[in-house]
């Protein structure tokens, strides 16, 4: 009975955004008085060998059925790493791309999630693929200052996305209104290496919805140095000053860009000008 219940639901909320169906999902599970919670150990096999997400709730389970299917082109690039590669993932959510790239164990990944639900499964992803050793997971805020402030959150559900760090601003460029504010450690990138020194990153992943130009900003020695191979990064292609101040970062730390791509199945939606733009050195 719950699967057929939630089969009817995702039905009516297929033609819905994300965060749009996000939004009704929470109306729905409060007006039935249910937590949505229901903890759930999904297998999703893949080349590079069996990912197990813990999911809790319906959105988590969503992502980890898409994993493969959501963005190709970030699975393509992901499996043209190699052996001794480091992953820097910024803005991993539940951490469908950290697993992908270190469940073969060739590939250490340092995973950057702020949001408190997401940061809690992805970490309980990393232990139940027993990857804690390749994979390792920070409740950190990447951006253009070292200071501390608040991660305005629009949704506070497992899985949800859409947040950002120090303003009121969404992937679309547009303010939004926060349902909670997270207290949380900002930090330029070129300082957390500086400081603590980890692994240098040989690829950087940064999906954040809205703050990608402050995050370039504070990595300007990061772009540069000649052991950073390649950067994934998603922009909203109609933000063209944006868009064009962003890649003109990226491109003055010695980048080039190869291609912007996103799957199909975005057509006809809200996210349909989303694309990943992939540079290399």
């Amino acid at each position: 009975m719950k699967q057929i219940a939630i089969t009817v639901v995702r039905l009516i909320t297929a033609p819905l955004s994300e965060t749009g169906r996000r939004r009704v999902m929470r109306l729905i599970r409060r007006s039935m008085g249910i937590s949505g919670f229901d903890a759930v150990v999904h297998d999703v096999p893949s080349p590079r060998g069996t990912m197990k997400f813990y999911c809790l709730g319906n959105l988590p389970l969503w992502r980890a059925e898409t994993a493969l299917s959501k963005e190709p082109e970030t699975i393509e690039w992901i499996d043209g790493m190699v052996a001794g590669d480091v992953l820097f993932d910024i803005g991993a959510n539940i951490g469908v791309y950290t697993l992908y790239a270190a469940v073969n164990r060739d590939v250490q990944v340092l995973a950057f999630e702020p949001l408190a639900a997401n940061y809690y499964l992805l970490n309980r992803n990393i232990e139940e693929n027993g990857l804690s050793d390749v994979a390792t997971a920070y409740s950190l805020a990447l951006t253009d200052t070292d200071k501390i402030g608040r991660f305005h959150a629009q949704d506070t559900e497992f899985g949800s996305a859409l947040s950002s760090f120090g303003q009121h601003i969404e992937q679309y460029g547009q303010s939004h209104a926060s349902d909670f504010e997270q207290g949380m450690i900002g930090m330029r990138l070129d300082t957390f290496i500086e400081t603590f020194g980890p692994p240098f990153p040989t690829h950087l992943k940064i999906d954040v919805d809205g703050i990608e130009d402050q995050i370039i900003a504070g990595a300007p020695n990061t772009l540069a140095d000649p052991r950073l191979q390649s950067i994934s990064i998603e922009l909203d292609s109609t933000q063209h000053d944006y868009v064009a101040r962003v890649t003109k970062a990226i491109k003055n730390g010695g980048l080039r860009f190869i291609a912007k791509r996103r799957s199909a199945m975005f057509d006809n939606t809200p996210s349909a000008n989303t694309y990943n733009y992939l540079f290399r050195r």
